[in-house]
């Protein structure tokens, strides 16, 4: 069965409107299969619900509409997504600016997502929160945490662990654009397949108090990238180089 959690609601009970809400997951909606975080999901047509477009892949069949996915949550910029400690299968993109996703604070141990990450908006948070693998135990996406640098300006990843993922750690994808600044903090990113961190076209790459080992590359510079600043990292023990900077 779809499900939408209509967000509105957590807010009236917050009795502010605007200053955001706190969404606790899974208790508000199911956290498996695939999973939409948007602002909304219909556009009127002609006076009918038309389902938005998506573009969940990159190529000419990656578009999908917002029907497509097994859970929707509505959220809003300022929104705190809280999700409780534990293992879920899940593919999550998130298409809502300016919120957090973070593991319940109250709770020992952590919110572990057997699968992709996508970030496809502006300003947004990833906090306490482990995206890891194989992917061939739950048969969702390669990559841990994509960012779609297309679509965004700033990203913060921090007190995360992004292990043993097929592919990359933590991978910019979308063929345009430049991220203004990425910061990675005090994440543990550990044996993935590829690079444990790829970056291609970022103003600014700030890697601090990170451990990155046992990956194929620790941290794979791009060319596009014009500042890095990286500090208090222990990046050591991965197969081919820990650094490498493309020329």
């Amino acid at each position: 069965m779809k499900q939408v959690l209509a967000v509105m609601v957590l807010i009236a009970v917050c009795g502010v409107v605007g200053f955001g809400a706190e969404i606790h997951l899974p208790a508000a909606a199911p956290l498996s299969g695939t999973i939409l975080i948007a602002e909304s999901f219909y556009k009127t047509v002609n006076g009918e619900q038309v389902p938005l477009p998506i573009a969940v892949w990159q190529g000419t069949n990656g578009e999908r509409d917002t029907s497509w996915f097994g859970t929707r949550i509505e959220a809003h910029p300022g929104d705190v997504i809280v999700i409780n400690p534990g293992q879920y299968k899940a593919d999550i993109w998130i298409l809502t600016p300016g919120i957090t996703i973070t593991t319940d604070p109250g709770v020992k141990g952590i919110a572990d997502i057997w699968g992709g990450v996508e970030v496809d908006a502006d300003n947004v948070t990833l906090d306490h929160i482990a995206v890891t693998g194989p992917r061939k135990e739950n048969m969702l996406s390669g990559h841990g945490i994509e960012v779609n640098r297309e679509l965004l300006n700033t990203i913060t990843i921090k007190n995360c662990l992004v292990e043993g993922n097929d592919w990359m750690g933590i991978h910019i994808i979308g063929p345009r654009g430049d991220i203004q600044t990425m910061r990675i903090e005090n994440c543990v990113v550990k044996n993935n397949g590829s690079f444990g961190i790829e970056c291609q076209g970022t103003e600014n790459l700030i890697v601090t108090g990170c451990t990155i080992t046992g990956n194929k590359q620790g941290i794979h510079v791009g060319s596009n990238v014009h500042h890095t600043d990286f500090e208090n990292n222990t990046v050591i023990g991965n197969s081919e180089t820990d650094i490498f900077y493309k020329k």
